[in-house]
């Protein structure tokens, strides 16, 4: 029934689109008094009221620029220069035919100027195949900011407590830069983003759903960051020095280079990072058999540092008028050293305590991280016909060592109970990825197909030795239930097909996506080996529908698949401490889920966004305890099915010329039903997400920022997640080189971050508060070095010129 419906509403698309118009394509001129074309002039299409930009383009050696798919509707065309005052065509009507604008003319200024700076204040959202687009190129949102803080901007995107980025209010997101995987999470994400500079970002695609061409990977949605294109002729880069103070010192620097001679560019960059902080935890947990119970209290302190050094170096060769080849190596080398000293009370209840243990952990690793990638474009004719050929093969390298050591004591806590006792593990994890993929573009009766093959191959090592201390004999001994060998093979084989046609004010895309996977997971310990082989399709469509320019709709459907990570297959046990402990799970499946959005835009600003996931088979977080050794463990399973209900508004606006702001609401409602440690559960919780950006104008080279961020409590699975709520605010200070500027910033103003978790379900009691070291003072430098000016003398090919007003 449901392939059924898919397929009458993919023929009901097709059919309505059937009677609609075509975009129109626009053209000009721009001269200067003397007649004389100006190269590299740039030309913005703006909506008449709200100034936003819709479409952008760059004059060619002629003079000349182009404008495709405009949709019906009155515009205005501004165009700037160096060297030339900015000016505004007058105001026309688009109405689907091709036509030319009347010729430009840009009078010189007498005053030199280096940089042309079109700050917009308010960024701008559109909403391209179900993809919500931020535009931030040369807004407010960009500028003296990390990538970190930029992508947290887009609609429906947050972190949570370690600064991993959720879509919607759900974590599991597929992130890419220029749509290459990072293959990174987590912290180390968060690491690569916060070293990149906002000012480098052009745009931000968020999308819950996903086209035939992407990856199915990604159960929640795909971030896709989009970095500027060098436009500068000879040497220019930029320089980032970053110092702030928490609980302990911290800072980070970056430098990036670019190098641009004729049709070749040369590129590279290096950022180090020093995290130094400290982190509050607190555990209180019961464990109860049919007899008694047992109470514990524990606290501790966590010292972390993190050292990180980012690097990439590459070369951009345009070898023909339509051929361009992309090599580039990034790399990535991280020490992580922890210090966890805890103190637990234990007895029957927080009164009545009989013992307490005094343990420390520390940690010592170090990750690895090399990737390299080629890409060649072709294009074949000036139709549209391209093809593409990339190539990616990434190594990453991780070495762990953690030492454990234990004491027991009476009440009084001074009289041993127990000896002391010694533990240590070395653990080393390896994996391999190896990707290509080819695609080929080619336009088909009025719209585009896109058809390409994908292969990848992911090989994955790891070991872990697990010892004790033998007081008796004073030597170490192998915990032989505890240490594990575990190898992980993964080949997936790929092929999609994809057609996309514009229609006057509707804009359909559909596609499916084919994925055979081969995995083999073996404990070598254990010799036991699970294997899978299955076929996979995902289908996905997209129905667009411009109600008028200010007004525009789209309604999506995508299958999307999530698969488990490496770690969570591994059976290993990842100790905490004594008595807690996460553990692989072998027998864990993949999640498949079905995702529908329905996307409203006003004024290619304003978006609100209605969505529906519905997950089966799908990886949860799970419990176990021993009432008898009394440990407790988590563990990845998979649950029955859970639904997901979402609406989120970005708002954007501005009161005055001096005060801008940009918000992003979002309502949620997750459903749990299933088998969960070893109980049936059907739970539901409805909560909110709030965040508010503001940025105030408070002269041309000063301005201040003021961000608020609030995520109420909601249950999640079988932990209820208690409400955060923190308050950044900012400063910054542009100097009159127009090159360098400094900002002063505080984070979580009033220690309000506080990730607090508790459960009590069923025979599980516990409740977790945490608080990561996140209030901060931070002061920033940023400066701007070599040429800044556009080259009026460089030889451009007229094809891509093209590309860029697309």
């Amino acid at each position: 029934m449901k392939k059924i419906l898919f397929v009458f509403c993919l023929s009901a698309f097709f059919q309505t689109a059937a009677f609609a118009q075509q975009y129109a394509d626009i053209s000009g001129k721009v001269l200067d008094t003397a007649n004389i074309p100006i190269q590299g002039a740039s030309v913005y299409l703006l909506t008449p009221k709200a100034k936003a930009v819709l479409k952008t383009a760059v004059t060619d050696d002629k003079g000349e620029y182009q404008m495709h798919n405009v949709p019906d509707g009155k515009f205005l065309l501004e165009v700037s220069a160096i060297g030339y005052a900015k000016t505004f065509s007058e105001e026309f009507e688009a109405k689907g035919n091709p036509m030319d604008i009347p010729l430009i003319v840009l009078v010189p200024q007498q005053k030199n100027i280096e940089v042309v700076d079109v700050n917009r204040e308010l960024p701008l959202v559109r909403n391209v195949h179900g993809k919500l687009v931020l535009h931030v190129e040369n807004t407010a949102l960009a500028a003296g900011n990390n990538a970190l803080e930029v992508v947290k901007k887009a609609p429906g995107v947050g972190v949570d407590k370690d600064d991993n980025l959720t879509l919607m209010g759900q974590a599991g997101i597929n992130v890419t830069i220029d749509g290459r995987q990072t293959y990174m999470t987590g912290e180390q994400l968060a690491t690569l983003l916060k070293n990149t500079d906002g000012s480098q970002i052009k745009s931000v695609e968020v999308s819950t759903i996903r086209t035939a061409k992407d990856d199915a990977e990604g159960g929640v949605g795909t971030i896709n960051i989009t970095m500027k294109k060098n436009r500068l002729e000879g040497f220019n880069g930029s320089f980032v020095a970053s110092g702030a103070r928490g609980e302990k010192w911290r800072g980070n620097t970056s430098l990036n280079l670019n190098y641009q001679k004729e049709k070749t560019t040369f590129f590279g960059s290096y950022a180090y990072t020093n995290d130094h902080s400290l982190h509050d935890l607190g555990i209180a947990r019961t464990i109860a058999d049919e007899t008694e119970s047992t109470f514990f209290d524990q606290s501790s302190v966590l010292d972390m540092e993190d050292r990180t050094h980012q690097y990439k170096a590459g070369v951009e060769l345009k070898t023909s008028a339509r051929n361009t080849f992309l090599a580039q190596f990034t790399g990535n080398n991280n020490t992580d050293k922890n210090d966890n000293h805890s103190t637990t009370n234990m007895g029957r209840d927080a009164v009545a305590i009989d013992s307490i243990l005094s343990s420390m952990t520390g940690t010592n690793e170090k990750f690895n991280r090399y990737s390299w990638n080629i890409n060649n474009e072709f294009r074949i004719d000036t139709a549209g016909k391209k093809l593409t050929m990339g190539m990616d093969y990434s190594l990453f390298r991780t070495k762990n060592h953690t030492d454990y050591s234990y004491f027991t004591f009476l009440a009084d806590f001074v009289t041993s109970k127990y000896d002391p006792e010694y533990e240590r593990s070395n653990s080393y994890t390896d994996i391999d990825i190896l990707s290509a993929k080819l695609d080929y573009t080619h336009p088909l009766g009025k719209g585009v197909l896109e058809a390409g093959l994908k292969y990848s191959n992911v090989s994955s090592d790891n070991d872990i030795l697990f010892e004790y201390l033998d007081g008796d004999q004073d030597s170490w001994m192998n915990y032989t239930n505890r240490s594990n060998t575990f190898l992980y093979r993964e080949q997936i084989s790929a092929g999609y097909i994809d057609y996309a046609i514009a229609l006057g004010k509707w804009d359909v895309k559909a596609g499916l996506r084919s994925e055979y996977t081969v995995s083999d997971g073996r404990s070598v310990t254990a010799s036991k080996s699970i294997q899978q082989d299955y076929l996979d399709f995902f289908p996905s469509a997209s129905l667009g529908y411009a109600v008028s320019k200010n007004h525009s709709l789209s309604l999506n459907y995508s299958r999307k698949v999530s698969r488990p990570n490496y770690k969570y297959l591994n059976p290993f046990e990842y100790y905490i401490d004594k008595r807690s402990y996460m553990k692989g799970n072998p027998d864990l499946k993949p999640q498949y889920t079905h995702g529908f959005t329905l996307n409203y835009t006003l004024f290619q600003l304003f978006n609100l966004t209605l969505g529906h996931d519905l997950t089966r088979n799908a990886m949860v977080e799970s419990l176990g305890q021993d009432t008898e050794l009394k440990t407790t463990w988590v563990i990845r399973e998979n649950l029955g099915r859970t639904n997901t209900s979402y609406l989120n508004a970005s708002i954007p606006f501005r009161i005055g010329q001096w005060w801008s702001m940009y918000n992003n609401l979002t309502g949620i409602h997750m459903y749990f039903e299933g088998p969960i440690a070893g109980h049936y559960v059907s739970l539901g919780s409805l909560f909110f997400q709030g965040s508010s950006m503001n940025s105030f104008k408070l002269k041309k080279s000063m301005s201040a920022e003021l961000t608020m961020n609030y995520n109420s409590p909601f249950l999640y699975n079988v932990y209820r997640i208690h409400s955060r709520f923190n308050t950044d605010i900012g400063a910054t200070y542009n100097f009159k080189d127009q090159r360098s500027s400094l900002k002063l910033a505080v984070t979580d103003v009033f220690r309000s971050n506080r990730n607090n978790v508790s459960t009590d379900f069923e025979e599980y009691n516990a409740l977790i508060k945490q608080y990561r070291d996140s209030q901060t003072v931070r002061l920033t430098y940023a400066f701007k070095f070599g040429n800044l000016k556009q080259s009026f003398h460089r030889k451009e090919d007229k094809i891509e010129e093209k590309d860029r007003a697309m």
